[in-house]
């Protein structure tokens, strides 16, 4: 289907961003159509009460099968049989966690073979080598979070505050610009704004009157070079600063302001995590990179991590390899753990 009408092009342009891709990469077209399929048949649903929810059914589902789970503990390295297979996991605190068939990493390529099967000391195999090298991470991602007073009035009409998520950007030429002045490492001018509204579907999860926003910057930049704008104070050394990730916000907050009514008088609370705090939270989302690695062709599909990759084994028999820098890629329905799950019955 071909679009001519530029309000559709402005409808479908971001959701581009949520793969990982710009309006100009290959094959961008074609996943456009996945995402607006996916949206037709499932729509955009949220967890009462919270995705939280959703972690505590699957925690519940694995203690139900005898599963156990152990969280603030962090993974310092893989252990290794006399015979070079995978034996479990030891633990920062030196606990060692033995595993009677092997060993699933849902980490990235780098955290994998670099950190965890580091201290093993042995030479990595020439092909993961190469993939390593050759292994490029994406754009980053800034979120920011309100509490409001009240549900926001959009000056565009009523029903907009009633969508689960929409996107603030002037058309299809804006995406391709805030996309493209990302990947150059500058700070959007006009950034696109994906605002997601729960509580329009979900009131539980404020108080009584009250609403959240969660809106995410999909093309912002890992390593900053300049603002496109030309208006902020970008350190020399291209790292995120708490006065910029502040500064920055505010300018997606003055975009949010010119279509809401009154915006700032509703803002009881703001929380703003920039690219490299998503790296604090989590090693894996490297330079904020949400998707486990830059999702071009050349790095997606059967050849993600890498070109030799088969069916999430690794070179070292018992450990496996899944998670968003593997096939089928980044995602909320678990493709790659699916994947292994059903080779390994």
């Amino acid at each position: 289907t071909t679009y001519v009408s530029d309000e559709a092009k402005a409808l479908w342009a971001p959701w581009v961003l949520h793969c990982g891709l710009s309006p100009e990469a290959s094959y961008s077209a074609e996943m456009l159509k996945v995402i607006g399929f996916a949206i037709e048949l499932a729509g955009c649903p949220i967890v009462k009460g919270g995705a939280v929810n959703l972690t505590r059914a699957f925690e519940r589902l694995i203690r139900d099968h005898g599963g156990d789970i152990r969280t603030g503990c962090d993974v310092a390295g893989i252990t290794l049989g006399t015979n070079g297979k995978a034996t479990g996991v030891r633990l920062s605190d030196g606990t060692e966690i033995g595993a009677r068939r092997g060993v699933i990493a849902s980490v990235t390529p780098d955290q994998l073979y670099r950190r965890l099967l580091g201290e093993t000391k042995k030479p990595l195999p020439a092909d993961v080598e190469k993939g390593l090298k050759s292994y490029r991470y994406g754009k980053g991602d800034m979120q920011i979070h309100y509490a409001l007073k009240a549900p926001p009035t959009w000056k565009a009409g009523d029903e907009l505050g009633k969508v689960a998520l929409l996107h603030l950007t002037d058309g299809l030429d804006a995406v391709s610009r805030s996309s493209n002045e990302a990947e150059r490492g500058l700070l959007p001018a006009e950034p696109t704004v994906c605002v997601g509204q729960p509580t329009a579907l979900d009131p539980s999860r404020a108080p009584d009157g009250g609403a959240i926003l969660w809106l995410q910057l999909p093309d912002t930049p890992r390593h900053i070079k300049g603002d496109a704008a030309g208006l902020l104070d970008c350190p020399q050394d291209g790292r995120w600063t708490e006065a910029l990730r502040e500064a920055f916000a505010d300018r997606v907050e003055a975009m949010l302001s010119a279509h809401i009514e009154d915006f700032k008088d509703n803002v009881v609370a703001r929380s703003v995590s920039s690219p490299a705090d998503l790296e604090t939270m989590n090693m894996n989302l490297v330079g904020g990179d949400p998707y486990g690695g830059f999702c071009g062709l050349d790095q997606f599909f059967i050849w993600r991590p890498f070109k030799s990759a088969v069916n999430h084994r690794t070179h070292v028999p018992g450990l496996y390899h899944i998670g968003a820098s593997t096939h089928p890629g980044p995602g909320l329905g678990g493709g790659s753990g699916f994947l292994l799950a059903s080779s390994l019955k």
